[in-house]
Order: C-alpha cells, then structure tokens, then sequence
C-alpha cells in the first residue's frame, strides 16, 4: 500500500513528533523530511514520483491495515484529503463557520496537513496551494481518520458535541493538533475534544522550547481530563 512511503513536510518544530510516532507505531513504513517549499502541493510533487502520503510536521500518525483506500481507488484521484472544515456536512453546524468570520466558502476548503497525492494526474506543478484542486479530481477521506482541531471546538460547540468529538479519536489513525501544540495553550472545549496526550511519549528530539511548549499543554490534558475521555469513549455508542 502506498509502497509504505510518507513524506513529511517540515514546516515547524514540531518535525519529531511525526517521526517518533512513524518509527513507534508504523516501524514498517520508509519516510523521507523535506522543508516545505512555495506550498505543500509544491513540495509533494517535487519530492514524489508515485502515490505518496504527504504530512505536515507535527502530526501524529497511527495508521493500520484498511485505514487507507486500496490503490487501485487511490490512482483514479488526484488528491484524496479531508475537508479543512470538520463540519462542513453537518447540517446543524456547518452554517456557524460563516457566523465565526470563516466566510461563505469554508465548508469547501480542503485541509492540506495531510493528504494522498498522485502525481501521474498532475500536468504541472502549481506555484501555490490556493486553486491548485479547482480542475482536480479529489477524494474525501472520512471525518474520523483525520482527527483535527478546528475552531467551532475552540469557539462555538457545546461540551457535550465536543465530548463526543473527542470521544472519535479512539477510532482515529491520524492526530492532527499542531497549532495547539505550537501555542502551548488549550482551552476545557479544546482538552475534551483532543487527545493531546498522546504526544507526551513521543517528544525525543524536539529542540528545548518546543518540547516545553508541547509538555505544558499535553500535561494539562493528561491530568484533567484524558481519563474520563478514554473511559466515556469504552463505554458510550459513537457517532461517526
């Protein structure tokens, strides 16, 4: 699958998390770090020749057997990606994005921290991000495989939405919270929804004040609320 590739995009301190996490839960798979170029779709299709899984720096992966579409599904798309938005098809939700100041075409944005790219679909490679999927042929990934932070969690949701939220990533194969980490800071919303615990096993190599800045924030969400979230998520019916 893939040829068991990954390339990782260095585009922040946070390089050793990503790798800690290949190297302990995928020790099959070969990665390559690059330093990210004009744009992420830049730097893929520099970097790869065949259908490759591209990360952002700081994302934790835990990727098993069947998380990944079959190649034969993978080549008939140019990019297979999960929607920036994570409610974007959520009826009762994806309108507040627009009330948040995400504009009209939020729900159609494309999160590029992680996606599948294959380069025999792509003419020429784009000078930037923006537009580069308006002619392409995209494939969604689902909502529970790319676990990701988003700002209805920080702002908008109620406990109780965000809970079960958080409750998904028992499911997840990729852990994606890298501003979070970055900033140091989480608010109660933000610890229930993301199992930012998950990085306190994998933090070798990060330089000094990185590995501070994660430890503070990781810590906090071990102590106050990963029990509860871990236990609820064993226990409670989940919702996709």
């Amino acid at each position: 699958m893939l040829e068991n590739t990954i390339l990782v995009v260095e585009s922040n301190s946070l390089t050793a998390l990503t790798v800690n996490s290949i190297k302990r839960n995928m020790p099959g798979w070969n990665y390559e770090v690059v330093q990210e170029g004009q744009g992420l779709i830049d730097t893929a299709l520099r970097h790869c020749s065949d259908v490759t899984l591209v990360v952002k720096s700081g994302i934790i992966l835990d990727l098993k057997e069947g998380d990944l579409p079959p190649i034969s599904t993978l080549e008939k798309y140019a990019l297979c990606a999960a929607r920036d938005c994570v409610w974007a098809d959520h009826s009762g939700h994806r309108h507040v994005y627009g009330l948040i100041g995400q504009g009209t075409g939020a729900n159609d944005r494309m999160d590029l921290s992680i996606f599948i790219i294959n380069p025999a679909l792509w003419d020429a490679v784009p000078e930037f991000d923006e537009g580069a999927l308006k002619d392409k042929k995209v494939l969604r990934m689902p909502r529970c495989m790319n676990h990701k932070e988003d700002l209805l969690i920080a702002e908008s949701l109620s406990a109780k939405h965000v809970l079960e939220y958080g409750m998904l990533a028992s499911r997840a194969s990729v852990f994606n919270y890298t501003n979070v980490f970055l900033s140091g800071e989480a608010n109660g919303n933000q610890m229930l929804a993301y199992p930012l615990e998950n990085a306190l096993s994998l933090m070798e190599g990060l330089p000094v004040d990185a590995e501070i800045t994660v430890r503070k924030v990781a810590e906090k969400t071990e102590k106050q609320v990963a029990a509860m979230r871990t236990g609820l998520s064993k226990v409670l019916p989940i919702g996709a």
